[in-house]
């Protein structure tokens, strides 16, 4: 090979140094085209999402209304239960009383019964025994009428 001068030298650098800048401005034309691109596709997936989002949003809060809704009537249909159950207690525990109540009148029943039982077996006793003597007496005058 042969030699270079310093001159020829010189212009190699600034060939090469040419040549790397224009490849370097090159490569940024390129690379800011791509990025421009990718700046679009953002926007539109950003419009995009933004277009489905707001009814999906719209739809969620919809859907938390329902839900407290849901949870209001619930917190009242537990009141109503525990009132009603509070009802049955007490529905419960006057019964209860009642039933008191029933089992004493039958034992005051029972004893006016044995009661009325024993004084009618009395009377009974007494009309038979009373009878008894009437035809007794009767007998016995009879007797002693036809006897004379």
């Amino acid at each position: 090979m042969a030699s270079l001068k310093g001159g020829d030298m010189n212009t190699l650098f600034l060939g090469m140094i040419a040549f790397a800048f224009i490849a370097g401005v090159v490569i940024f034309i390129i690379v800011m085209i791509e990025l421009k691109g990718a700046i679009k596709e953002l926007k539109e997936l950003t419009r995009t999402t933004d277009k489905s989002i707001k009814p999906t949003l719209t739809e969620l809060q919809g859907t938390l209304k329902s839900v407290r809704n849901v949870a209001d009537n619930l917190n009242e249909i537990t009141e109503d239960v525990k009132s009603f159950s509070e009802a049955i207690q007490r529905v419960s525990e006057d019964v209860k009383a009642v039933s008191e109540i029933l089992r004493d009148v039958n034992t005051i029943v029972g004893d006016a019964s044995s009661l009325a039982r024993a004084e009618l077996s009395g009377v009974r006793a007494g009309i038979r025994a009373g009878v008894h003597s009437l035809f007794k007496g009767l007998l016995g005058q009879k007797n002693r009428t036809s006897g004379e």
